[in-house]
């Protein structure tokens, strides 16, 4: 998990303009709105070579770090 997490939080550390905890609310709290959460949807495509649906740019796998881990690896599985 860390490996994932390691490529994962400089990612959204760029979206957010801020250093993020793993478990931190990201959609939630508003520190990533609308257009971020997007733009961290392609980031994470390029960087793990996948194709992310609309319809998975939800809460449930976008709200945190922790949860993004758990939506990539789900991905690359």
């Amino acid at each position: 998990m860390d490996n994932i997490v390691d490529r994962i939080k400089p990612l959204v550390e760029e979206i957010t303009l801020k250093s993020v905890e793993i478990n931190e609310a990201l959609y939630t709290s508003n520190l990533v709105d609308s257009m971020g959460t997007v733009d961290l949807a392609l980031l994470l495509e390029d960087e793990f070579g996948i194709s992310i649906e609309t319809r998975d740019i939800i809460e449930e796998h976008f709200d945190s770090i922790e949860k993004l881990v758990i939506y990539i690896k789900g991905r690359l599985n």
